[in-house]
């Protein structure tokens, strides 16, 4: 789906008003779309404004074809869903400067910034964002609704979770399992297995508090990652 929408323009609607939906509709123009405007999902006060040179309108009750999930913050599902309840097709979009192997596969409504590159057989999942000069190796499979921040190294054969949060330039080496919802601190070298709902800081990553009592604070429990 992604490598049609990069060759065929089409109109485009950003859901979200702020700062990172004005950057994300740079990148969908980059990538050949027209975007008409900005989806304000929360304030209605917004309706009428021009924010980032762009048209704002109230997300619910004027679908009128692909909007692109323009929300930075991790909890995103429930905005995926209104946006789907109220009539909109949700796009991927991959910049024409990011490199994507043809034997990788990009989920529905992903976002893939300039400079990424992404290995062979790997897997983006639905709604993950990946921010500019992601390197992400092969075999590796990105979670649903994972962000993974600028400068951001994923090796090869390595596993990130649902809706896990890596900062910027955090590196994860490889054969290694990131949990659902963990969140691996910008700068962190990730390299052990990460338990979901973990946050880690550092160089070895470590966990910030311990999940429980019998957890050492290094993440060397590879076994306690939910299945």
């Amino acid at each position: 789906i992604w490598a049609v929408l990069r060759m065929t323009p089409q109109d485009l609607w950003i859901v979200g008003t702020r700062s990172f939906a004005g950057e994300l509709a740079d990148l969908a123009e980059d990538a050949g779309f027209n975007v008409r405007g900005l989806l304000e999902p929360y304030d209605r006060k917004q309706i009428g404004a021009t924010i980032h040179g762009l048209e704002v309108r109230w997300m619910e009750g004027t679908a009128e074809g692909l909007a692109l999930i323009g929300t930075g913050e991790r909890e995103r599902e429930s905005i995926v869903r209104r946006t789907l309840a109220a009539g909109w097709t949700l796009a991927a979009v991959v910049h024409p400067r990011a490199h994507v192997s043809r034997r990788s596969a990009v989920g529905h409504g992903a976002v893939i910034g300039p400079g990424v590159v992404i290995g062979a057989h790997t897997t983006i999942g639905a709604h993950a964002v990946l921010g500019r000069g992601v390197l992400v190796g092969h075999h590796t499979e990105i979670g649903s609704f994972a962000t993974l921040n600028p400068g951001a190294n994923i090796a090869g054969n390595v596993q990130i979770g649902v809706g896990t949060f890596v900062g910027m330039s955090a590196a994860v080496r490889d054969h290694v399992r990131v949990g659902d919802s963990a969140l691996v601190a910008s700068g962190a070298v990730v390299v052990r297995d990460v338990p979901s709902g973990a946050e880690v800081y550092g160089l070895p990553a470590r966990i910030r508090q311990p999940l429980d009592a019998s957890q050492d604070d290094l993440c060397d429990t590879p076994d306690s990652v939910s299945q």
